[in-house]
């Protein structure tokens, strides 16, 4: 987890390494669990999302991924996708 904006540096320092264990959407609230005890015997991370009116959350191929923009408040990279996310609010927590 990389934070080209640098607007959520400890929340990607908290989801960093760990594997996306599920989303839900509730209302115009986006929610992602990393990790968790079944996973990786860590308490899950839970990452709040609200894009506001122009925020987006976008995946693509590793070979085919853009530079981050300077809207860009999150990059997650595996071996298979690369995903940028821009939005109004982004905040991190526990369960």
């Amino acid at each position: 987890a990389t934070i080209p904006n640098g607007r959520f540096t400890e929340g990607a320092q908290a989801i960093n390494g760990r594997k996306v264990a599920k989303v839900e959407a509730i209302g115009k609230n986006l929610f992602a669990w990393f990790g968790g005890m079944k996973i990786d015997g860590q308490p899950p991370v839970v990452m709040h999302v609200h894009f506001g009116m122009s925020g987006r959350w976008a995946v693509f191929d590793p070979k085919k991924a853009p530079e981050p923009t300077a809207t860009t408040r999150l990059r997650l990279e595996s071996d298979d996708i690369v995903s940028h996310l821009s939005a109004m609010t982004v905040q991190h927590g526990t369960e």
